[in-house]
């Protein structure tokens, strides 16, 4: 997370400063701390953390795949009962929700199993994308829950227990997948792959110039992507640990 990290370092420099004789080590960590934040805010550098990630798996383009199940990976969202199911789920739910209904019109007699614990909240995730797709006239026979699962292991744990032997795609946001699809394969899975919501898009003609200056939004999809490669070294980690 750049932001909390170069606030961590800027604090720390400004004790050093008006607290301590460290004034160059105080300086050098003020620089270091407007350097992470500039550079993550950067569209360059949103761009090229992200395009390796999204890129790994290419998009489903054509739906129709005959498939007994469609995955979709839990995201976040919070039960507020004064908004429309659509306005209490993250865009990040919504984007891999519209990409599997795609597929789900396209393959109509396949069933959607949606994931995600509650984490504290009313109702679990998997029911808010429940009551989404009831929404949507999906019939809640065609939708299989799992309220308990809390992290993408235990989802793709859960899910390869339903898809053995049958066609499965996987909805998951881009630079997700390649975490994801590890993980499948660790239960010997290999669902094909459907990725949404991509942060990397490229355009046929020149950016306006205002694309360049550094924003939140940049420093968001940094953020994103430095999960998924922290996540995947996490994963290196621990199989090259459990192996030994």
């Amino acid at each position: 997370m750049p932001l909390p990290l170069s606030l961590a370092l800027l604090f720390v420099s400004l004790l050093l400063l008006f607290f301590s004789q460290h004034q160059t080590l105080a300086k050098l960590l003020t620089l270091f701390s407007f350097l992470i934040l500039f550079g993550f805010s950067l569209l360059p550098t949103a761009y090229h953390l992200a395009k390796p990630l999204e890129r790994q798996y290419p998009p489903l383009l054509d739906p129709e795949q005959s498939l007994d199940y469609i995955l979709v990976l839990g995201s976040s969202g919070i039960n507020d009962q004064k908004l429309p199911i659509t306005g209490r789920l993250s865009a990040t739910a919504l984007s891999r929700f519209s990409e599997a209904l795609r597929l789900y019109y396209a393959n109509p007699n396949a069933s959607i199993v949606v994931s995600g614990s509650a984490f504290g909240d009313s109702k679990s995730h998997a029911q808010l994308l429940q009551q989404l797709a009831l929404a949507f006239n999906i019939s809640e026979q065609k939708i299989i829950r799992l309220d308990n699962a809390q992290d993408t292991n235990q989802e793709a744990l859960q899910m390869s227990a339903i898809i053995e032997g049958k066609k499965a795609a996987l909805v998951t946001s881009a630079t997700h997948m390649p975490r994801a699809m590890s993980l499948f394969k660790k239960y010997q899975q290999s669902p094909i792959p459907a990725p949404a919501m991509y942060l990397a898009k490229e355009n046929s003609k020149e950016l306006p110039s205002y694309n360049y200056i550094p924003s939140a939004y940049q420093l968001y999809k940094s953020q994103i992507a430095l999960h998924e490669y922290l996540g995947l070294l996490q994963q290196w980690l621990v199989s090259n640990t459990t192996s030994k």
